[in-house]
């Protein structure tokens, strides 16, 4: 979807509820003007706070507001599930289990246990070796990092308490008002991460750019694989 499908949903729903664009502006707290030219797909679409306010006047799903701003699915739906969590509400609907999110999915991966030291172990992901936490006795199992736990350096840190850092590179950059999910390449696999906006902008986080990842070992999930997983080998 585009920028100009926002706009449209924002018109549609304020005409169905008889609003002026002027009394919208005024409800929301967005200058007239500036709300005029996001309608006619004349200006982005506002931040994350700002859009949350058009959802609840125009009472419009706040995850298809949010993908007709352009912003990929997976990552508003795993915005709006931390956020909840941290809440401790309800929150908005999602249309599947958190624990199935699909930026969690993309972050979960099957890996082998190479060393292991009661419940610390170090598993091979890619071209990687990672510290993890687990206390099934598999050599296979799967793990899960979530988007928000992992940290970008635009160098490498000169001293750092992490466990796990890896040199990746930013493969995609994609902005929702103030968050910002990169897309890490790393050795083998591919790694998400979620930040705010401008934390990245003055980090100068940008796509090409080779950088540092890190998260602690703490961080990082661990299951045993399921039975589909084994069956698939």
């Amino acid at each position: 979807m585009t920028k100009s499908r926002f706009g449209e949903l924002i018109r549609t729903a304020r005409q169905e509820k008889e609003h002026s664009l002027r009394t919208l502006a005024d409800l929301v707290g967005i200058e007239y003007s500036r709300l005029a030219k996001i309608e006619s797909g004349d200006r982005p679409p506002p931040n994350l706070s700002d859009v949350r306010r058009l959802a609840q006047v125009l009472e419009l799903d706040m995850v298809r507001l949010l993908v007709s701003a352009g912003t990929p699915r997976e990552v508003v739906e795993h915005l709006l599930w931390s956020e909840r969590l941290q809440a401790g509400t309800a929150g908005p609907s999602i249309a599947y289990p958190p624990e199935h999110a699909l930026l969690l999915e993309k972050n979960t991966y099957r890996v082998s246990v190479i060393e292991r030291d009661w419940a610390s172990c170090s598993v091979q992901l890619g071209d990687e070796v990672l510290r993890v936490f687990s206390f099934a006795t598999d050599d296979t199992i799967s793990i899960t990092i979530p988007p928000e736990a992992v940290i970008v350096f635009a160098e490498r840190p000169s001293s750092s308490s992490l466990e796990n850092l890896l040199a990746v590179k930013i493969k995609k950059r994609r902005c929702l008002g103030q968050v910002t999910n990169l897309v890490l390449g790393a050795g083998g696999f591919e790694l998400n991460s979620l930040h705010g906006a401008s934390q990245a902008a003055d980090a100068g986080l940008e796509e090409g750019h080779s950088v540092y990842a890190g998260v602690q070992s703490t961080a990082i999930r661990t299951q045993k694989c399921s039975s589909r997983e084994e069956n698939d080998e």
